[in-house]
């Protein structure tokens, strides 16, 4: 699941990135008597010096002058060469900083490199990220990447996450650098049990307030869930697809609209169209992983429980126990190796799809099919 997670944060990254980058191209201007400038290309020549902080957006910066202040520059390729003297917040495809700064850099992107001296710290995150050999960091380096290099000298500590690292330069603190296996490695078997207890865990705790907060929908969705299980995977499917589309029609419309206003010179508008829409993806993301990782998991254990010892609907502590039944079943199901993954996503098709189906249903005022139950027995009369 952590591939599928880093491939739609990617999706969603590039689609960011390709709404800035359409709204800097339409601009084309500086603002601010030149202190925020953007365009397709921007370049600040060696001669020039700014008296300020200097705000860049475009495609390809190259920052050969002197800036007294603050540096801000997102793009696709970033240069800075000059002289900063305040902090330099970057992110872009590919961000070297070879200037002298003298105090923080904040930056982000594919491949990052830092071959000039920087005065305090330096936060990184990217792809690849690279403290060349010319390179210093005068306060700390705070790092996360895929490969990590720091062949310069750190006169701080050094704190951070990649997959692959590497120090021939100096150290002046702490070095506490957590190198992540790769995704191909043998998971060790206790790791393994420790995270199925977790998401064990966190089932269970989820489970519980959807119980006491949202009871009817739990139910409609598990009882969808065994009426219709083919319905159900229909369901699961068009969600999973439906998300897919969702996020590209939203990142499409955020490209028209940036596209709209900045013809038609709004700046402000465009920033918040861009504000609105991130939201917005980020709340559409955050709900259809929560479904991804737990509900599916949920409605699917409750299901199995209720599949066991049916009849016990109304009482909470009842439905409690058979979803702890149910989900101990999920858990080592999909924590099988080899099997496990292929699990998992029969689980999410399943759970997550009875669950659009009893909306739907309950969107419609329908109500999901009632199950078979056993006939009640006959009343006897009593005799005369």
């Amino acid at each position: 699941m952590n591939r599928i997670v880093r491939r739609g944060s990617a999706l969603i990254v590039a689609g960011v990135l390709a709404v800035v980058a359409v709204s800097v191209v339409l601009a084309q201007e500086d603002f601010l008597g030149g202190k925020l400038r953007a365009g397709e290309s921007i370049t600040i020549p060696a001669g020039e010096a700014i008296d300020g902080d200097l705000y860049l957006f475009a495609g390809t910066i190259t920052m050969d002058g002197s800036v007294d202040g603050d540096l801000v520059a997102f793009g696709g390729t970033l240069q800075i060469n000059g002289s900063v003297t305040g902090d330099v917040l970057t992110s872009g495809g590919t961000v070297t900083v070879a200037g002298t700064v003298n105090g923080d850099v904040r930056t982000a992107g594919g491949q990052l490199t830092v071959s000039g001296p920087i005065g305090e710290d330096v936060l990184a995150g990217g792809g690849q990220v690279t403290v060349s050999s010319s390179g210093s960091v005068g306060g700390d380096l705070i790092v996360s990447g895929g490969t990590v290099s720091v062949n310069g000298d750190v006169d701080g500590s050094i704190l951070g996450r990649a997959g692959t690292y590497s120090r021939t330069g100096s150290l002046g603190g702490d070095e506490d650098v957590a190198v992540a296996p790769d995704d191909d490695e043998p998971v060790l078997a206790g790791n393994a049990v420790v995270d199925a207890l977790r998401h064990y865990v966190v089932i269970l705790l989820l489970g519980a307030l959807a119980l006491w907060l949202l009871p009817r929908a739990l139910r409609a969705a598990e009882g969808t869930l065994r009426a219709k299980p083919l319905l159900s995977v229909g369901g699961g499917l068009a969600t999973l697809f439906g998300y897919v589309i969702l996020v590209v029609v939203i990142i499409l419309l955020m490209i028209l609209l940036a596209i709209a206003f900045g013809l038609a010179r709004i700046g402000a508008v465009v920033a918040i169209e861009l504000v609105a829409g991130l939201l917005t993806l980020g709340v559409v993301t955050f709900l259809f992983l929560l479904a991804v990782a737990f509900v599916g998991d949920i409605v699917v254990g409750l299901a199995l429980g209720r599949l066991v010892a049916p009849g016990s609907e109304g009482n909470r502590w009842q439905e409690l126990g058979l979803l702890a039944a149910g989900a101990a079943v999920v858990v080592i199901v999909t924590s099988l190796p080899f099997v496990g993954g292929w699990a998992k996503l029969a689980v999410v098709i399943l759970g997550v799809g009875a669950l659009a189906v009893a909306a739907f249903r309950t969107w419609r005022g329908t109500r999901p099919p009632p199950m078979a139950s056993q006939p009640a027995p006959a009343a006897v009369e009593p005799t005369a």
